[in-house]
């Protein structure tokens, strides 16, 4: 069986601290101050609830890759983990998978011209280590798991309203934030 591993946001406890981004753009030598990862607060009120959290969110690694789909080059592979990798050396800069990814990922490099995304840190998990923005998470809100191995009725993909986004199947899931009642 192929295992397809995920990254698991906890948003009871992630408190957007941007340390997952700040280790990702150190890693990766990323100048811009968006990166891979991306830490935003989301606030929903209604009449007599509160909702404050933050979402972590890089490229999701998903089960059905648009990126992989689309581009021209072969420049996207995906490791029999679930990784979706991008190729620098084969891509040619066409922009493909920047606008068909439904979640903005891929990016594109400005000294190289060609797209760039985030490759899940696979060179340490390949020696057994966590990647760097799971490692950088203060609290273990941010966590990289086998997604059979979670109990996803729990969860949530943060994409059912969306047709076109759960086609993609990102392989990441949230644990819903607590409400507080007004």
């Amino acid at each position: 069986m192929v295992k397809q591993i995920g990254f698991l946001l906890d948003t009871n406890y992630c408190l957007g601290c941007q340390a997952c981004a700040k280790a990702c753009r150190n890693l990766n030598q990323l100048t811009s101050p968006s990166g891979y990862r991306r830490v935003r607060k989301v606030e929903k009120l209604s009449t007599d609830t509160i909702q404050q959290f933050h979402l972590s969110t890089a490229c999701n690694h998903c089960g059905n890759p648009e990126c992989l789909r689309v581009c021209p080059s072969g420049a996207y592979s995906k490791r029999r983990d679930g990784i979706v990798l991008h190729l620098s050396e084969k891509c040619i800069g066409c922009k493909s998978c920047i606008s068909s990814c439904p979640f903005g990922a891929p990016q594109l490099n400005p000294h190289t011209n060609k797209a760039t995304k985030c490759q899940l840190c696979f060179e340490r998990l390949d020696h057994g280590m966590q990647p760097y923005c799971v490692q950088a998470c203060l609290t273990g809100a941010l966590q990289l798991k086998e997604l059979q191995h979670i109990p996803q009725n729990q969860l949530l993909r943060l994409t059912a309203s969306v047709p076109s986004l759960r086609l993609t199947r990102p392989s990441v899931f949230y644990k819903p934030p607590r409400v507080t009642r007004i």
